[in-house]
């Protein structure tokens, strides 16, 4: 599926936010990311193998019904056009209430206090969060994800801004 800038501004002009080329760049790599055969679109599977790939796995039934609320077309894809409103949907949702879920989730997580995650503080927030261990690629597949600035560990600022965070919140929390 071949994705015009016309119709994602369209989509982003809708929801009332100006699209820039980094978002749009950036939206396209995570999209990526995501399609793992790269036919343009996501299907259930290759968002629960990305998600658990980076150490997030959550229950079947969990996974199943966020893919469907944003499979808006009901072609068991999620193409670009409806990744981007999942994008915008979860940004516009981190303004509310799941950005206290996000912090509550990062606290939980910082158990020294220094607000960074580790490696280790990571593997086991997986575990506490999801009910289901990482292991060590796993956990360093996310904080390559995460670490926007490239020190091995994930500030809060790079945990909260970041995608995946929104998705595994609004996955868990049924958002």
């Amino acid at each position: 599926a071949v994705v015009s800038t016309q119709s994602t501004g369209y989509i982003i002009n809708n929801l009332r936010l100006a699209p820039t080329n980094k978002m749009t760049e950036a939206s396209k790599a995570l999209f990526q990311f995501f399609d793992e055969d790269n036919n343009g679109g996501i299907t259930l599977v290759e968002l629960k193998e990305a998600m658990a790939g980076v150490g997030v796995k959550f229950s079947e039934e969990e996974v199943t019904k966020f893919f469907q609320k944003y499979d808006t077309d009901r072609n068991d894809e999620i193409d670009f056009n409806e990744f981007i409103a999942l994008s915008v949907a979860l940004n516009a949702q981190a303004l509310s209430g799941s950005e206290q879920a996000i912090a509550q989730l990062f606290s939980s997580m910082d158990a020294d206090g220094n607000r960074s995650l580790s490696h280790a503080e990571i593997r086991e927030g997986i575990a506490k969060f999801t009910g289901k261990g990482a292991n060590d690629e796993e956990v360093t597949a996310l904080i390559k994800q995460l670490d926007i600035d490239h020190d091995g560990e994930v500030s809060y600022e790079e945990f909260s801004n970041n995608i995946l965070t929104k998705i595994a919140v609004a996955i868990k929390n049924d958002i």
